[in-house]
């Protein structure tokens, strides 16, 4: 059910002042807040997690469901992959990373063979078409790949989940209630 099912969209690492530095307290207390952002909605019944595959918050919030995985294997990771070449231009370290999270992943999806200039944008909407829920790590930015996958997400009334990685604040918006939570 889609109920169980959570996508993931947010930044890019170019796009927090931290940048690829993964070991800045700012982005190991990010990490740590979509990881206990993840438990709770685990917690909640949500056993199945997209993640788009992308360097940030996608890749960040598959390695954590894999980690949480081994306490309960119950939680499903799939890996949506807007096409075959998406890392290719990717540092190695990133690319590792990107190739280990595949190979643990309990289903790959790959919509393209190939690049296309609208395979991001198709890859964000088939994760919101597959999810009852979207966990938006988003600071509120009006263009770019997240605004416009919660902007999609929002005409599909979903429930969202925003993770403001500036505050770490969690405003979940389960309509009709509004629930609020800090990390």
């Amino acid at each position: 059910m889609e109920q169980e099912i959570c996508a993931f969209t947010g930044h890019r690492p170019g796009h927090f002042p931290f940048g690829h530095q993964e070991e800045h307290p700012d982005c190991v207390h990010l990490k740590n807040a979509i990881g206990k952002t993840i438990a709770v909605l685990a917690e909640r019944g949500v056993t199945t997690f997209i993640s788009g595959m992308a360097q940030g918050v996608d890749l960040w919030a598959a390695r954590e469901v894999l980690r949480q995985k081994e306490e309960n294997p119950a939680i499903r990771l799939i890996a949506v992959q807007p096409c075959t070449d998406q890392a290719r231009n990717w540092p190695m370290e990133a690319r590792k990373e990107y190739d280990d999270i595949l190979a643990c992943s309990d289903e790959r999806i790959c919509l393209h063979d190939r690049y296309t200039p609208y395979c991001m944008m198709e890859r964000n909407r088939w994760m919101v078409d597959h999810a009852g829920l979207l966990l938006a790590v988003y600071d509120g930015s009006k263009s770019g790949g997240t605004a416009a996958t919660v902007q999609y997400a929002q005409t599909k009334k979903r429930e969202i989940w925003f993770l403001d990685p500036n505050t770490l604040q969690l405003v979940a918006l389960t309509p009709p209630e509004e629930d609020q939570l800090s990390f």
